[in-house]
């Protein structure tokens, strides 16, 4: 039970840090160039939305790190996480060991954040998008405190390339808010054009699938160079990659990757050409989208059980 929602923990705090990280990259960079410019309106209600979605990242951010702390700090005193932590255990681990030191850090870039957020979400609407330095800073803090999280993994304890290691895992979780997490805002931003009732995409929204399209093939390509790097790094030989339990999740990991690439490739070589083509198309890219999603959220999961389970090197 202990085990479990430590894990739960993990994937909860990984995967609402990419969130914090896909949501405003995808308002950003992938949704105003092109929808921005000419649906004022539009672009606007589904960015308060987007807004939303931060702040309930960042709720599940904030709480799910409490919990990794609680149970973690459990763990090293040698206590139960279902009752009340000595204080001067608790503070022991908080000031005198990497994690407690890494959870304070990243406490504070959190707190950052939240009021950088809060001044986000006080801008008025505009009757014309407005991009303001909170929006991009929002992004840039989120950046950070998703970056820290290579800290909190087993790329610290490696033993063979060290920094090698290290910066590859921090591309790898950076590069993964693109893709594959940024298919969650692209999947609700579908699903608002499908509560419009729209039988076709306008000419700008169709631009913005092609925009994502195009960043994420960018970012799959750069997360297999470095999740080969990581995996060699943490494997070590095929024959660990094959009997121990670390590489067995790798292998489950890796399968749902090559299938979420799998349908990406149908949506951009068949779907996308074709999305004017009739509402079907339209339908079909939104169930791939959303199936994707859910791939995305269990590969996740799997981080956050690899995360617990010791490495073979």
């Amino acid at each position: 039970m202990i085990a479990a929602v430590l894990v739960l923990a993990r994937t909860v705090h990984i995967g609402s840090a990419m969130l914090l990280v896909a949501l405003p990259l995808f308002m950003l960079v992938i949704l105003q160039p092109g929808l921005g410019a000419e649906r004022g309106e539009g672009y606007s209600v589904f960015c308060r939305k987007i807004i939303k979605g931060l702040w309930l990242a960042f709720i599940l951010e904030a709480l799910s790190g409490l919990v990794w702390l609680w149970f973690v700090a459990a763990q090293m005193s040698d206590q139960s996480p279902w009752r009340i932590l000595d204080s001067a255990d608790l503070n022991a681990v908080l000031w005198q060991t990497q994690f407690g030191q890494l959870w304070l850090a990243r406490a504070a870039i959190g707190v950052l954040l939240g009021v950088v957020l809060y001044f986000v979400s006080r801008r008025k609407s505009q009757p014309r998008p407005v991009i303001y330095p909170s929006n991009w800073l929002a992004l840039a803090v989120s950046s950070i405190l998703l970056a820290t999280l290579a800290w909190a993994g087993h790329a610290v304890a490696g033993i063979h390339y060290h920094i090698l290691h290290l910066v590859a895992d921090i591309l790898h979780l950076l590069l993964s808010s693109i893709w594959p997490i940024g298919l969650i805002p692209l999947g609700w931003f579908l699903w608002d054009a499908n509560q419009r009732n729209q039988v076709l995409l306008e000419d700008s929204e169709i631009g913005t699938l092609k925009r994502f399209s195009q960043f994420s093939l960018i970012a799959v390509l750069l997360l297999l160079i470095t999740g080969f790097i990581n995996g060699w790094l943490m494997i070590g030989s095929w024959t660990a990659l094959f009997t121990t339990t670390y590489g067995q999740l790798l292998l489950i990991k890796v399968l749902a990757v090559m299938v979420m690439i799998g349908l990406g490739a149908y949506n951009r070589i068949y779907l996308l050409p074709r999305i004017q083509e009739g509402r079907s198309f339209l339908l079909s890219l939104r169930r791939t989208v959303l199936g994707e999603s859910f791939l995305a959220m269990a590969v996740v999961l799997i981080v956050g059980i690899m995360g617990t389970t010791s490495p073979p090197f």
